[in-house]
């Protein structure tokens, strides 16, 4: 049996990266599981695909619309009959200094982020009351903890996410639902990949990212998954408002 069987979770942002190994190890674990990403596309392709492992729905939309947020969890109650854990996965990156950081850029960055994140939890909770409780995973990361210079949207988004998480956690706790963030380092996304493929020096490129973290690798997002196994299921049942670091020591250093 394994630690998610007969258990539902929604995963926003489940086409590509670190969402779609989430989708794919809580499969395995027994779970069912509603996939949903903004690109309709890529989220039809990997639905096929993650039906091998277990029983899958996708749904297209932007966690920034409240409207498509609850498709989403409306998706899981109708197809599943309940919704027992909420990964708030989708996101975006941004690499903008301050002096060329623009109100358009700043404004998209905070919105997916963290109204993103808003959205789903605002149409998942009164269902998980309902039930009896559940658990809400959030994505922060390491950067919502260490600032980096050229990232001040993505640095403030993702300590908003982290401030989010802690606030929702100790409101939620008293109907049995846990919220905890999973805060992930540098890890092998198609994005990161593509940085290296288009970049002059694919070599060079690779191995800067790999000497980010003290660990002197990047992070397969089979890892990152396993962060978020533990968040949602038993074995972190002591674990309320907490954030989850896996980062190879980065924010250790």
């Amino acid at each position: 049996m394994g630690k998610l069987t007969g258990r539902t979770a929604l995963i926003s942002g489940g086409a590509s990266g670190i969402g779609r190994a989430i989708a794919q190890l809580f499969l395995e674990e027994g779970c069912q599981v509603v996939v949903s990403d903004i690109n309709a596309e890529s989220l039809e392709s990997v639905t096929k695909e993650l039906g091998e492992y277990g029983e899958v729905a996708g749904v297209a939309g932007d966690v920034r619309s409240m409207q498509d947020a609850g498709r989403m969890v409306e998706t899981a109650i109708t197809r599943f009959g309940k919704l027992d854990v909420l990964v708030c996965n989708a996101g975006i990156t941004s690499v903008m200094p301050i002096m060329e950081l623009t109100e358009q850029e700043w404004d998209a960055v905070l919105t997916t982020n963290v109204k993103g994140m808003f959205t789903l939890v605002k149409h998942a909770v009164p269902h998980m009351i309902a039930q009896g409780g559940g658990k809400i995973v959030t994505l922060g990361s390491e950067m919502g903890i260490v600032a980096v210079p050229e990232s001040p949207a993505y640095n403030a988004s993702k300590g908003a996410v982290i401030m989010f998480t802690k606030s929702i956690a100790v409101d939620l706790i008293q109907h049995n639902i846990r919220v905890n963030s999973l805060c992930p380092g540098i890890t092998r996304t198609p994005l990161l990949q593509a940085e290296v493929d288009n970049s002059l020096d694919p070599e060079k490129t690779a191995a800067e990212q790999a000497s980010w973290a003290p660990i002197m690798r990047v992070a397969d997002p089979r890892e990152i998954a396993q962060g978020a196994l533990f968040l949602a299921g038993d074995d972190s049942s002591f674990a309320v408002g907490s954030s989850l670091v896996l980062d190879g020591g980065f924010t250790a250093k």
